[in-house]
């Protein structure tokens, strides 16, 4: 899996409600989904993180606080900071391994730190991944490979990684500096050449049981679930009405796809749940 979409590239890759047809890669989503606000300090809420079959992890764009909501009806079930006083930083996505917890910056930084109690300060370690050498990150999510983790660029610094797809792999126990994409993928080779100008980035899952990356696209208001070919398997567009900025995305070990979205002036911000059959 070291290689998954190492050197791919495709021509008139057309999008459509479910690409995938049989086998492995199959996905889809049964809507409209279950929807629940959230409390205030979660306005501008980004990442999100599985924390058990029926709970998330996240946090919001400014303060190094991790949030454990139930996904029923996104009630704060405990909060616990990183440091005293709290770190501030662009956190742009949440992963957890074992007991602790990662924090990604926008400028590709991971904060490190035990999974906390409520109301807990607890210490962390910072790595740098390298990645925001090449990009500013804007998610994280666990990998393919025990241990290690997928970063997710915005917006491209390089200019040969512009208007394409730019995934990186980060190793826990190596913490290495990264040295080039782990995915590779020119949009117009994924999408439509309107939707593909339009596509950014916002959040990154790995689905493992069906080996996919799950992306989203605050911008365009879409997701999509790219195969270990590279190629589209399912596209889907996200209604204005039920998702204002998508922000954050994770699967719970039931199937369950919990989308988060910010407020603002929009409101407050939400959870969303869609079922993925199986």
């Amino acid at each position: 899996m070291n290689r998954f979409f190492s050197a791919i590239i495709f021509i008139g890759c057309l999008i459509s409600t479910a690409l995938g047809q049989g086998g492995e890669g199959n996905f889809s989503m049964t809507g409209p989904p279950m929807q629940a606000p959230l409390a205030k300090g979660l306005v501008e809420i980004s990442g999100l993180a599985a924390a058990s079959k029926n709970s998330v992890y996240a946090h919001n764009d400014e303060h190094g606080i991790v949030y454990e909501l139930a996904v029923a009806d996104g009630k704060v079930l405990s909060a616990f900071a990183l440091g005293d006083p709290t770190v501030k930083a662009d956190f742009e996505g949440v992963a957890t391994l074992d007991d602790r917890i990662y924090l990604l910056t926008s400028t590709g930084l991971i904060y490190e730190a035990p999974k906390g109690a409520n109301r807990e300060r607890v210490k962390y370690n910072v790595f740098d991944t390298g990645v925001g050498m090449f990009c500013e990150a804007e998610g994280l999510a666990k990998a393919s490979a025990e241990g290690e983790f997928l970063v997710l660029c915005k917006k491209a610094y390089v200019s040969a990684l512009e208007g394409r797809l730019i995934v990186f792999r980060w190793s826990v126990s190596e913490r290495r500096v990264v040295t080039k994409p782990w995915v590779n993928i020119l949009y117009t080779d994924l999408l439509p050449n309107k939707l593909a100008q339009q596509f950014q980035p916002s959040a990154i899952e790995w689905d493992a049981a069906r080996q996919l990356m799950i992306i989203l696209s605050a911008r365009s208001k879409h997701l999509i679930a790219v195969n270990k070919s590279g190629r589209t398997a399912y596209a889907k567009a996200l209604t204005a009405k039920h998702h204002a900025q998508s922000e954050g995305v994770t699967l719970l070990t039931s199937g369950e796809l919990v989308i988060a979205d910010e407020g603002a002036r929009r409101g407050p911000g939400k959870l969303s749940v869609y079922q993925t059959p199986r």
